[in-house]
């Protein structure tokens, strides 16, 4: 019974390796932008950390960087859903139903989502409503 007591402390008290990379999404926007760019720098046709900083410039507001991330994964995999249904938030945000309502086709096209076909019926009645 020694033994086993002696062992778990023994085992306890070893180091841990750690991992280099955080992979989790608590970074500040800050933070995230900078990790994100590097990632990018070293793989370019990295789509899910393309698509992780494109999620980040949203949420900034920084809608041109966003949309310019989202373009760039369609050219690497252009039957990307999550960048299609990306462009679309990015035109309603910008006031373009039009192109929001052909980003949201083209990505349910590819997956019926439900969040997006909800985006996609907002942005058609937007559209709509403006003629």
């Amino acid at each position: 019974m020694r033994l086993i007591i002696l062992l778990v402390v023994i085992l306890s008290l070893m180091p841990v390796p750690a991992l280099a990379h955080y992979e989790g999404e608590l970074l500040p926007d800050s933070v995230a932008v900078m990790e994100y760019q590097m990632i990018i720098s070293m793989q370019p046709n990295d789509t899910l950390t393309r698509n992780k900083l494109g999620m980040v410039y949203l949420r900034q507001n920084k809608l041109d960087k966003a949309k310019e991330q989202f373009l760039e994964i369609l050219k690497i995999d252009p039957r990307n859903f999550d960048a299609l249904d990306s462009l679309g938030i990015v035109s309603v945000r910008l006031g373009d139903f039009r192109g929001a309502v052909q980003w949201y086709i083209a990505a349910l096209k590819i997956r019926n989502d439900p969040g997006c076909r909800q985006r996609f019926e907002a942005a058609k009645a937007k559209l709509g409503a403006k003629k």
